[in-house]
């Protein structure tokens, strides 16, 4: 290891092995690394960084760094400077070596990853140009001496030509590349010829696009004369340009047809000869150009030409060339629509075609002002016509003119007048209609809207209403709106609902885009009422006859089962003389007739729920209805030991006819506690929760149960039973389910043997 008092005759050895390093290396980071290698081993340097200076000369940026105790370069983490900052930037600013000896009295000093004591600096000049930094810390203090300096100076001096002879190697190479690439990939053909003794014209080079066009190979080409590779005719044309170029030793442009047909290329090319001290042409050099395509556009251009004259005598508008006013030109529809000759309009001025004064009031021979106007000319009998024109400027060859293009608008005319008289018949209709007419775009905004509208949905003003988005203000469902001849609902500014009967239709462009969308709206909401009261009327009146049809069946059924009975009974009274018959009979007789006051008594139970249909609905807390029942049923529960579980929001309130809900809960209870399974403790759970708009209240037990499969039809029919419980009149539940329809809500009943039974009652809350 080399001590800090270098001695003076290693001086030279340790110069000599930085230049040695530095010879086998040619680019930039190899130039560095090779520094930083060597001032780190052979100088026994703590660590050592690279900076150089950037493109815009106002950062350092670091690009090389090896510590001691840490052998493996680190990558540059692009550790950045800037100029004037620090020791190294101020060194770099002012291009002077600096030594120094105990940092921490240096303000300038900017502590890296860690604080070290001494550092030396060393700018790496150019021919005075700034080119970047060598820059060494040590954590000792007094560490570098002149020695250090000395050689790091010197080793600076060798790190600047070194950078600067690969910074032009690199650039040099940068520039044959961007030739080569230019000259290889450009799709102009390219190629040198070498011109030797008795006229022999030899390739020398050509390009890629020069192989590709001629189909060779460069093998086929290279080396080779221009008679050894073109048939004997072309070669002779193109040794009559060679000789030209070298004759009048002047670049040279001309044209070869190659191939026929579809394969036929047209080649353009350049030809410069290129002459020694001595005058003597040794090269041509040509820069080939396939111009099929151009040839092809300006035979193009020459047809477009043909078909411009076609079209201009053609056209189905006049048109007239002017210039200074004056018609030097026109095509055969001008002298249709002015019913002149070609004769009798060159040489005029359009104005020598029209009265003395035009519908505005104002003088034909009038300078007119603008690009496009209306114009009334007259023919040559004398009869007028409206024309529309519009004026082209141009300049050719530096003379200006004016191409005026000229349409009869006559009939148009008479159609608008037409149209303006619709146009204010429709007006009239649409400010007066009692029903709301607008147009409106796909995107959702009106473009016109009628009084009726503005009032059927609540807005102030036209422009209130033209100013909503229709999407989101002014519909329910958005699918509504694709919905013609048909009802839906609207929302009025103040948010209230009122349903509309549309009549529309769509607008479309040429290509079948939707434009416009146009309709009627007719306020349907009270003629919906009325049909809806009268909807409900005819359903009443419906539900009351089938209600009667089967109170009727009931009591045909029944009275006559019943009066039979009686019949029959009476007339065996009547025919046995034995008293003991009699009396057996008589206690018959009496049986079926107290049969028959309970069979009246249930009937007349029907009649009081079918005549209280309209009776008045009343909001409940269902809670507390549900408690009052559990309390008349209290003795039964308590002597039955049952659980009843209450499972009800205690501020939930339903619309309810209460005495129906009372005898609902009554039934429902008492039949989960008479219907109970002996073997289990009885249980009861009472269920509700409050839906959008209805409330749901479940009543299960786990009771017998019943077998739906067998049954599941029965159960709400009367004087249907399915235990034998000789209280059992099959009639409870008939009369519930009459009851929960009265109030328009619905029963259904889930049930299994042994398992239980679920009573599901839903309450409708938005009538």
């Amino acid at each position: 290891m080399l001590n800090t008092q270098i001695k003076e005759e290693k001086y030279l050895d340790i110069i000599n092995q930085f230049a040695l390093g530095l010879l086998s290396q040619s680019t930039i980071k190899e130039i560095l690394w090779s520094v930083i290698d060597n001032v780190v081993s052979k100088l026994d340097f703590y660590d050592c960084a690279i900076y150089l200076l950037d493109d815009q000369g106002e950062n350092l940026i670091q690009v090389a760094s090896q510590a001691y105790k840490n052998r493996t370069p680190k990558e540059n983490k692009a550790a950045l400077i800037k100029l004037g900052t620090g020791i190294v930037g101020k060194v770099a600013l002012q291009k002077k070596a600096k030594i120094t000896n105990d940092t921490s009295l240096d303000k300038d000093y900017i502590p890296d990853d860690q604080f070290r004591f001494s550092e030396i600096t060393i700018p790496i000049i150019h021919e005075d140009e700034l080119i970047g930094i060598i820059d060494s810390e040590h954590p000792d203090k007094d560490f570098f001496q002149p020695i250090h300096l000395s050689i790091l100076t010197t080793i600076a001096s060798m790190v600047a030509i070194k950078v600067v002879q690969a910074r032009h190697l690199e650039n040099l190479a940068e520039r044959e590349q961007s030739f080569d690439l230019i000259y290889s990939n450009t799709n102009d053909l390219i190629f040198l010829i070498a011109v030797e003794p008795n006229k022999v014209y030899r390739i020398v080079s050509v390009n890629r696009a020069y192989l590709d066009l001629s189909k060779r190979s460069k093998e086929d080409v290279v080396g080779k004369t221009v008679d050894e590779i073109w048939d004997k005719e072309r070669a002779s044309v193109i040794r009559k340009y060679f000789i030209q170029a070298i004759t009048t030793k002047k670049p040279i442009t001309y044209e070869i047809d190659f191939g026929k047909g579809e394969d036929r290329t047209i080649v353009e090319t350049k030809l410069t000869p290129v002459f020694d001290k001595r005058g003597r042409c040794t090269n041509l050099s040509g820069v080939s150009r396939d111009i099929t395509a151009a040839k092809a556009t300006q035979s193009e251009l020459k047809q477009e030409q043909e078909k411009y004259q076609l079209l201009f005598s053609k056209a189905r508008d006049a048109i007239l060339m002017l210039k200074n006013d004056i018609i030097i030109e026109c095509n055969d529809r001008a002298l249709e629509i002015f019913g002149r000759s070609r004769e009798e309009l060159i040489g005029f001025k359009p104005n020598h075609f029209s009265p003395k004064l035009q519908p505005d009031g104002q003088t034909s021979s009038r300078k007119t002002i603008g690009d496009s106007f209306q114009w009334v000319h007259s023919k040559k009998d004398g009869s007028l016509f409206t024309v529309e024109v519009m004026l082209s400027p141009f300049k050719l060859e530096n003379e200006e003119y004016t191409q005026a293009l000229v349409r009869d608008i006559s009939d148009r005319i008479k159609t608008e007048q037409v149209l303006r008289a619709s146009e204010k018949r429709y007006r009239t209709i649409f400010e007066n209609s009692l029903d709301g007419i607008y147009k409106s775009t796909p995107e959702g905004k009106f473009v016109e809207v009628s009084p009726a509208l503005v009032n059927m949905l609540g807005y102030s003003s036209e422009e209130e209403l033209l100013s909503i988005d229709i999407k989101t203000q002014l519909y329910f469902k958005t699918e509504d709106r694709i919905k013609h001849d048909n009802q839906y609902r609207l929302k009025r500014k103040d948010g209230a609902e009122i349903w509309v009967e549309d009549h529309g239709f769509y607008q479309y462009d040429n290509s079948g885009k939707k434009i416009f969308h146009h309709g009627i709206l007719r306020d349907v909401t009270a003629k919906n009422q009325k049909q809806e009261e009268l909807q409900n009327l005819l359903n009443m009146t419906s539900d009351q006859n089938k209600r009667l049809q089967n109170f009727a069946h009931i009591v045909s059924h029944n009275i006559r089962s019943h009066s039979a009975n009686l019949t029959s009974l009476v007339s065996f009274m009547e025919s046995t003389k034995d008293e003991d018959e009699k009396e057996k009979m008589f206690q018959m007789l009496k049986s079926s007739t107290s049969q028959l006051e309970e069979t009246i008594k249930n009937l007349n139970e029907i009649i009081t729920v079918n005549q209280n249909l309209n009776k008045p609905i009343e909001r409940r807390n269902l809670l507390s209805e549900i408690e009052k029942t559990l309390k008349i049923l209290s003795g039964e529960i308590h002597q039955n030991k049952v659980s009843v579980k209450i499972q009800v929001p205690a501020d939930l309130k339903i619309n309810v006819i209460p005495a129906y809900l009372d005898s609902i809960m009554l039934n429902l209870v008492d039949n989960a506690i008479k219907y109970r399974r002996r073997d289990l403790k009885p249980k009861i759970t009472i269920k509700a929760t409050q839906l959008k708009k209805s409330v749901k209240l479940v009543v299960s037990d786990n009771g017998l149960g019943i077998d739906m499969k067998a049954h599941g039809d029965k159960i709400f029919g009367m004087y249907n039973t399915f235990h034998a419980n000789e209280d059992a009149r099959g009639f409870g539940l008939y009369i519930t389910k009459n009851q929960v329809e009265a109030m328009k809500g619905k029963i259904e009943v889930k049930s299994e043997v042994n398992q239980g039974t679920k009573f599901i009652i839903t309450f409708d809350e938005a009538h």
